[in-house]
């Protein structure tokens, strides 16, 4: 017996002197999670768009060994050994993507410039109207939706809606023309200036795009914190601070309005990349030179590099603004923020 107790207090002993297990704070698993999860998506969608190129009919090896009817099967072979065309799917994947983690998109098989050249200035100018054109869409819907949920059932609040429902079912590109006869003579049409040359030039320009590609998620702006605030006017906690007589401004501004908002942060992350995809096409109608015409370009002549670096560029956007709205939840809502830690 004697024996048996001091084992026990020889173990109780040693599992004392051991040292806790140390694991990281809540926020930073969550934040490790969340990495890794973008990381995923990333490889995912940029895999896909690898894939689907290489499904486009036309073969760019082809394309560049010279004109059709004198273009031999040995040349093609060879422009494709030199295009590293000839290697495996995956092969041709993993060194692309690497390539393309390091800041490089290779060479044009058309142009015959540096992927990242071209890239430059273009990306600025898409870049300019997606950033404008959430602007757009954050001044007209979130101030039309408070308005409509404080005044619901209004003739207002019909007309926003009826306004609103017309607005999302209209594509930005039908839009963008009939902007361009509606404002032809008025405003700039056409072009581009620079915002470093004119701001107020450039702005005039930039207006009527940003317009077009922004109309459509300022309706969805609108019509999900329309119903976000009046899901969240008729809850318990608002009904039951109206009877411990706090201000109705101070209920619709403090509580509501900040609960209200997070399903619509959702939606204007998750409608980055779709500005961004969508500007492509108001790019053309407008034309700007941004990455629409590139990508235009690059499809018709089965450029692979310039597509790619194209479609990678949004999608790690796209990828990058969801990231930041998973941490900015946490911010704004501190239930979220407790259930992480």
């Amino acid at each position: 017996m004697a024996e048996q107790l001091s084992r026990d207090d020889a173990g109780t002993a040693r599992a004392g002197s051991r040292r806790p297990v140390w694991r990281p704070p809540g926020w930073v698993r969550a934040l490790g999670s969340s990495l890794a999860q973008a990381f995923v998506v990333a490889m995912g969608a940029t895999f896909v768009v690898f894939i689907v190129m290489r499904l486009i009919p036309g073969d760019p090896a082809r394309i560049l060994a010279g004109p059709g009817g004198s273009v031999t099967a040995e040349q093609v072979e060879r422009t494709r050994r030199e295009l590293g065309l000839d290697q495996p799917l995956l092969v041709q994947y993993w060194d692309w993507v690497t390539a393309a983690l390091r800041g490089d998109f290779g060479n044009s098989l058309v142009l015959n410039d540096r992927v990242s050249d071209l890239l430059g200035d273009r990306l600025v100018v898409t870049a300019q109207l997606s950033f404008y054109a959430f602007l757009v869409a954050v001044v007209i819907g979130l101030p039309a939706s408070l308005l409509a949920a404080r005044w619901q059932g209004a003739a207002a609040d019909k007309i926003a809606r009826l306004v609103g429902t017309t607005g999302i079912a209209v594509p930005s590109f039908w839009l963008a023309l009939l902007l361009i006869i509606a404002f032809q003579g008025v405003l700039p049409t056409f072009g581009y200036v620079p915002a470093g040359r004119e701001l107020a030039d450039h702005l005039a320009h930039m207006f009527l795009p940003a317009l077009a590609l922004g109309t459509g998620l300022a309706t969805l702006v609108f019509e999900t914190n329309r119903a976000g605030m009046i899901d969240t006017l008729g809850s318990d906690y608002i009904r039951t601070s109206r009877a411990f007589g706090v201000s109705e401004w101070r209920i619709f501004s403090r509580y509501a309005m900040r609960n209200a908002f997070l399903p619509t942060m959702t939606i204007m992350a998750i409608q980055v990349g779709t500005l961004m995809g969508g500007a492509l096409l108001v790019e053309n109608a407008f034309a700007l030179p941004g990455m629409g015409r590139l990508v235009v370009q690059g499809v018709l002549s089965r450029d692979y590099p310039v597509v790619q670096a194209c479609i990678f560029v949004i999608v790690v956007v796209f990828v990058v603004v969801n990231l930041l709205t998973d941490l900015l939840y946490a911010v704004v809502d501190p239930r979220i923020r407790r259930s992480r830690a």
